[in-house]
């Protein structure tokens, strides 16, 4: 049923909420037997989890998606340790991104978003207030619409880390850095894009 719904999609998210069971590994490994049939695909959370556990993941995957992954869950696709990666974002997103050849953005304070082709992209932000649980998903939530809307990965990446970015600065100016949730971000998305349009 899904598999006849995504072909309707302009775009895919695939891994929050999604858990780790067994079945659902199975699940994932059916869908991406037919990835080549799907519309463009993002990878989040437990879908990047259960990828890790796989042997060459990166094999199993169709050419350009994008994979949004925070230091653990980089980690874990790598083999490294999140000191590792942590200690060389830069580098690790950039050698991983032409390895996989697949969109990386790694999370965290100064997101870095690399392409296969070499493009890369360093967020200004960092900003404890989108330091919480949840705010991930707004993440790709929000990339998965602009990949729907036509941009191309590496834009859609780009430009929906910004906006999520923005929208956590809105967020603390106007809430604090603690008060803010996950939840809060969705609200403030709207204000983000019209300061960056100018609407």
């Amino acid at each position: 049923m899904l598999r006849a719904k995504a072909a309707d999609a302009e775009a895919l998210l695939v891994g929050p909420g999604l858990g780790q069971a067994d079945s659902t590994a199975a699940f994932l490994r059916g869908l991406l037997a037919e990835a080549n049939s799907l519309p463009p695909l993002i990878f989040d959370a437990d879908a990047l989890n259960i990828l890790a556990k796989e042997k060459q993941w990166w094999n199993l995957l169709p050419p350009n998606c994008i994979l949004t992954p925070h230091p653990g869950e980089m980690a874990r696709l790598t083999g490294k340790s999140s000191a590792e990666v942590q200690a060389a974002r830069l580098e690790m997103a950039g050698r991983t991104a032409v390895k996989w050849n697949q969109i990386v953005l790694l999370k965290g304070a100064h997101t870095v978003i690399a392409a296969p082709d070499g493009q890369t992209m360093v967020l200004p932000f960092a900003n404890p207030a989108l330091a919480k649980g949840g705010s991930g998903d707004v993440l790709a939530g929000a990339i998965v619409a602009l990949r729907a809307q036509g941009l191309g990965a590496f834009e859609a990446a780009v430009a929906g880390g910004y906006l999520h970015g923005l929208a956590g600065e809105l967020a603390r100016e106007q809430l604090g850095a603690t008060a803010v949730v996950a939840g809060d971000l969705v609200g403030f998305l709207p204000m983000a894009i019209r300061e960056v349009t100018g609407e």
